[in-house]
């Protein structure tokens, strides 16, 4: 696996013969050595996060190894939310005239997010302010490589569908993104925040 190569695809080479020759990773390749090792990354992080820096004494208190449950929970949201992600560029890309397929469409959504599944090693950092600076800026990243996946990986040139399609994208697929990777920072801060109270108390 090396998620570097998969950027050879959005890149003014990938309209020369060698990289026009590579061939595309399929669906399952790219979910067996792309998306399921990258997923992984905030689960693990979050583990060690909350296993290690957070006091037990919240976490003593709820029945069987809740966080471990957790962890699976935000790897299978995050497996199914990159499936229908990639399902739901395609029917986008249809609307605009063009037909890529379910593979083009899972290539995009996959490059798109890796910026964010590798941000997700900042949780180890105990500041919600660096991770949310962090985040931003990978969401910056992930819009540029939805632009360029556009371009190159669905062949769209006209620049006014080029922009359509990628804030369709980034509008309907993103939001999901936003509210897993994101939204999990402020839940641990809650976290931490009522294991101080019940410390306490």
């Amino acid at each position: 696996m090396n998620p570097i190569r998969l950027f050879d695809y959005v890149t003014p080479r990938s309209e020369q013969p060698k990289v026009l020759a590579m061939p595309k990773p399929g669906v399952t390749q790219l979910l067996i050595f792309y998306i399921l090792p990258l997923s992984l990354i905030p689960c693990i992080t979050m583990y060690l996060r909350l296993d290690h820096q957070v006091p037990k004494l919240f976490f003593d208190q709820l029945p069987g190894n809740r966080l471990l449950m957790v962890s699976i929970e935000l790897l299978f949201l995050q497996l199914v939310l990159v499936l229908v992600m990639a399902w739901i560029t395609q029917h986008l890309a249809q609307m605009m005239g063009v037909k890529p397929g379910f593979r083009d469409a899972l290539l995009l959504i996959t490059l798109a997010t890796i910026p964010l599944w590798l941000t997700s090693l900042f949780y180890l950092v105990p500041s919600l302010s660096v991770n949310v600076l962090v985040h931003g800026v990978a969401a910056l990243i992930a819009i540029a490589l939805v632009y360029r996946g556009v371009r190159y990986v669905f062949g769209i040139r006209e620049r006014g569908a080029m922009f359509s399609l990628t804030l369709a994208i980034v509008c309907t697929a993103g939001l999901g993104f936003g509210v897993i990777l994101i939204g999990s920072l402020i839940s641990w801060e809650t976290i931490e925040q009522l294991q101080f109270s019940v410390k306490k108390l």
